[in-house]
């Protein structure tokens, strides 16, 4: 069709609606037959973001976690240090461990010297084989004994690497529910990691569609033009390729479940996000297709107008497809030949009789252009530029929580024999809050040092034992035996004290733990444990401390909002800022940012967890509340805006016409709220310095040739 005819229609048609005929009134409405078009086979579907890998990050050993190593909502790479358990009484395993492999080795040492002279004795008559067979069996019990140390060495080695936590995989790490200070038990899960790049989206596809337009599971596994819409209806960036068919049909839809792979090196898509999918193969087939223009949507769905030979108008329901340019495919309702309304369908209604105007050949109208384009329409227009955004999303629910919050266990057992702070004030990190009776541990370190200063003792005997076999062997005056025997007790008495000094340091930190210290500073709560009682269960706190300053507020923001607004979770930690009002309407000077986002959409209401921080200062904000947040944009992250009255919306959302080579061309925007100015931020869509369209919007369509006054 020639843009210079449409235009002229255009014009005609919205300067003259009807036109007095004799005896009655006609109503013009540009229409265009329906024709044959190549259309792609395309299935729509709408499917779920799954991270290709995601973990559970547990703990392997118990104990309480002195260092984290990250971030909360960070991106961490495999094997990065992400946290740490409190190594003390795991090295001391190891050395015990040690300790008892080096006594049997100098115990082996000297059975083996043993068996090998008595062996050759008995070879010659000189010693009985009963001798020789008891200091085998003994040797062999030795070597039996330090393989099962040897275990318990690996045991230990195991436990003692189990300290520290380390990225099992590359991606996003969620929320830390417990933080330095915690006693953290074997296996608990303590966080998540969602790998981000690349990223799945799982989706449903009909038994009919896999089987015959895509010719089976195993061919549609080949299927490399998948494309995404995300949840704020935009294209997203690059294609997909299908890498998983499920091996088994849904019962209750017959349909198979597939995983379509998208690259996300910006991090656009979260793991149980939303999205529309388009699956097509790159054949083509021929299908029947009208101006966009002419199809409309209701409650119903798609419909176009339809001019029969009798010039009288019907609605016809059809089945739309894709977009090809100006022209979109139907599938079903309309055929080839027909006639549809293009423009002026506001005009007319069901059963009415209207003069059609086919574009392409003119008008016949007194008045009406004829031949070449008619003049521009003159416009004003609106240079894109930058500014502040003055969109705020507010949220009413927000939640106050504690970045921290220890819980304080009884490490060991005994009576509670003093608490050292009052219930709900402030205690500083390392103050001393609870003592337990330290008695049998105090009996136990004095214990391990005696049984540490003997063996110092017998050492220095044993070594003088060992130094003077040297000697006496040296002038023939003592056998080798002997001297064997004094080198196996020395090592085996160091040996000794190694394993003895490893209990003792266990000892001491049994010992340590009889007085309970904060791990942070914050405001202590109610005790939970009174004075007087024997605590036993390590499950059962003593108290909890929270950290006051500073402080998160915990609130959703939906995908669809972060995606249009911000672009990505990420711009959106870099870029918002918050104001907090209390529950009493208290409007909080202190501006908060984001602190992080959750590595995960809630499924069932398609928003993401965001946690800002605010410094609290002053401790007026207490964890548990119920407070509203504003999320604006920074002013030093810039937006762009056009005039309110350029911004049109349609079935498809919002557009407004640029000026380009003298003609009006739509562009789709996604935009925010109005300042007071009137200008509107637009977020995707516009480029700086570009014009937008401000007047005569209602002759506007695309391709329309303008002036700019």
């Amino acid at each position: 069709m020639r843009k210079s005819s449409i235009y002229a229609v255009t014009l005609l048609l919205g300067g003259m609606a009807t036109a007095q005929q004799p005896g009655r009134m006609v109503t013009y409405v540009q229409a265009e037959k329906a024709v044959l078009g190549q259309d792609k086979i395309v299935r729509k579907s709408i499917g779920h973001t799954e991270a290709v890998r995601h973990v559970t990050v547990r703990s392997g050993v118990e104990g309480r976690l002195v260092k984290v190593h990250f971030q909360e909502g960070a991106h961490v790479k495999e094997g990065d240090l992400l946290l740490e358990i409190d190594p003390l009484r795991y090295v001391a395993a190891v050395e015990e461990a040690e300790a008892a492999i080096a006594q049997l080795d100098a115990q082996i040492t000297y059975a083996t010297g043993r068996f090998n002279r008595l062996n050759a004795l008995a070879a010659q008559q000189a010693a009985s084989r009963e001798d020789m067979e008891t200091a085998k069996a003994t040797l062999e019990e030795l070597k039996a004994r330090k393989a099962g140390a040897n275990a318990e060495l690996a045991r230990a080695a195991k436990d003692l690497a189990d300290c520290k936590i380390y990225a099992e995989i590359s991606g996003r790490i969620g929320r830390l529910p417990k933080g330095e200070g915690n006693y953290i038990t074997r296996g608990e899960a303590i966080t998540t990691i969602a790998q981000m790049d690349p990223i799945y989206v799982r989706f449903p596809l009909s038994q009919n569609d896999v089987n015959g337009i895509f010719r089976g599971p195993k061919e549609i596994g080949h299927v490399t033009n998948v494309q995404l819409v995300t949840a704020n209806g935009r294209n997203y960036p690059g294609k997909g390729r299908i890498t998983i068919v499920d091996n088994q049909l849904s019962g209750s839809t017959d349909s198979y479940t597939l995983w379509a792979e998208f690259e996300n090196p910006g991090k656009l898509l979260t793991h149980r996000g939303i999205g529309a999918l388009y699956v097509s193969l790159n054949t083509m087939r021929e299908v029947c297709m009208v101006p966009l223009t002419a199809i409309h949507y209701d409650t119903s769905g798609a419909f176009v107008y339809v001019i029969d030979a009798e010039n009288k108008v019907s609605r016809r329901n059809v089945t739309a497809g894709t977009v090809q340019g100006r022209l979109q495919s139907v599938y079903e309702g309309i055929e080839p030949g027909e006639i549809v309304i293009s423009d002026g369908s506001h005009k007319t209604r069901p059963g009415a009789t209207v003069h059609p105007v086919f574009a392409d050949a003119g008008l016949n109208e007194p008045g009406s252009a004829q031949g070449g384009e008619l003049a521009p329409v003159e416009v004003d227009a609106a240079t894109v530029q930058e500014m502040t955004d003055p969109t705020v999303l507010t949220i009413e629910t927000a939640r106050l929580e504690a970045i921290n919050t220890v819980e304080l266990r009884p490490l060991v057992q005994g009576v509670l024999q003093e608490r050292n702070f009052t219930e709900g004030e402030r205690v500083q990190k390392g103050a001393e809050l609870f003592h337990i009776d330290p008695t049998r541990y105090q009996a136990t370190v004095d214990a391990g040092k005696a049984a540490v200063e003997q063996l110092d003792v017998k050492i220095n005997d044993a070594r003088t034992k060992y130094e003077r076999q040297q000697k006496l062997l040296e002038v023939n005056a003592s056998s080798k035996d002997d001297l064997e025997n004094a080198r196996a007790t020395l090592n085996e008495l160091q040996a000794a004290r190694d394993a003895a000094q490893a209990r003792l340091a266990v000892a001491q930190d049994d010992l340590d733990r009889c007085v309970v210290k904060a791990p942070l500073g914050g405001r202590i709560g109610r005790t939970l444990v009174s004075k007087g009682n024997y605590v036993t269960d390590i499950k059962t706190p003593l108290a909890r401390v929270v950290q006051l300053s500073p402080i998160y507020a915990r609130f959703p923001l939906s995908e669809k909002d972060i995606l249009s607004i911000y672009g990505s979770s990420d711009k959106l930690e870099q870029q918002a800022e918050l104001t907090l009002v209390t529950a009493t309407g208290e409007e909080i000077a202190e501006k908060g940012r984001v602190a992080f986002c959750d590595n995960e959409i809630q499924p069932g209401t398609g928003t993401q967890n965001v946690w800002a921080v605010f410094e609290n200062a002053d401790r007026s904000l207490a964890p548990g509340g119920v407070v509203s947040v504003r999320v604006h944009r920074k002013a030093e992250f810039p937006v762009l805006g056009v005039p309110a009255e350029a911004v049109l919306t349609d079935s498809r959302g919002k557009y407004v016409y640029v000026v380009k080579h003298n003609r009006a061309l739509v562009r789709r925007i996604i935009c925010g709220s109005a300042a007071e100015d009137g200008r509107v931020s637009v977020f995707t869509g516009l480029l700086p310095g570009e014009q937008v369209i401000t007047s005569h919007l209602a002759d506007m369509e695309e391709n329309t040739p303008v002036q700019v006054k």
